[in-house]
């Protein structure tokens, strides 16, 4: 009694760079708090790495011990020397997709896989080596509802049975953030909301961990 309940997942916070840009202090106020492990910048197609607002929130992000990765695009991460990079499932077979990210970036920096909807595919990055799986909405099921239960049972499969890290994406509210945290998932993937005020900011960031903190895992 009164004393804090420690998470029983981590935030894996997504930030749109391709739209309105949130000032680097007033990311600073959420990335400050200690609460996040990984930023993932969304950037726009062949973005330059001379773009100074991403280069400030790497360095900010990295000096408030936040690794950074970057959305499909190992070369923009290794010009802007963030943690890594992160793919999404695309036209390209993903096992060849994750060799030539790893072959660019090597092994000290991070190679996370979003696999989709596919169990067999998820397996095959995971031996391949990918530093987590993630698991998006599936396209391709006839309603929102089926499409998001599939997901939470491929989290709950996953974190069951493999060891390498599980990230939950497209989680859009505080419930379903401390629903998919109760499957065991290790990272629950939250886009930041770039229109609030600082302290705004703050409270969202309160709720999101207090939802993560409050999550009864279902063994």
């Amino acid at each position: 009694m009164g004393q804090e309940q420690t998470p029983t997942a981590q935030l894996f916070l997504v930030l749109d760079t391709a739209g309105t840009k949130l000032p680097v202090d007033r990311l600073e106020t959420v990335l400050a708090e200690k609460r996040i492990a990984c930023l993932l910048l969304s950037t726009q197609a062949q973005q330059p790495a001379s773009d100074g607002n991403l280069q400030a929130i790497v360095a900010m992000a990295q000096r408030n011990g936040v690794a950074v990765l970057v959305s499909n695009d190992e070369t923009l991460a290794k010009e802007l020397s963030a943690d890594g990079v992160h793919l999404s499932p695309d036209e390209e077979p993903p096992g060849d997709r994750y060799a030539r990210a790893r072959a660019a970036l090597g092994n000290d920096l991070i190679v996370g896989v979003d696999a989709g909807g596919s169990r067999h595919d998820a397996m095959a990055l995971a031996e391949a080596g990918a530093d987590y799986i993630a698991f998006s909405v599936p396209g391709g099921l006839p309603d929102q509802e089926t499409a998001r239960e599939r997901q939470r049972e491929l989290v709950a499969w996953w974190a069951e049975i493999f060891e390498p890290p599980v990230v939950a994406l497209d989680i859009v509210d505080h419930q379903q953030s401390q629903d998919f945290a109760s499957t065991g998932a290790d990272f629950i993937a939250r886009t930041l909301p770039v229109g609030l005020a600082a302290a705004e900011l703050k409270q969202w960031l309160t709720a999101a961990h207090q939802a993560l903190a409050t999550a009864v895992h279902c063994d």
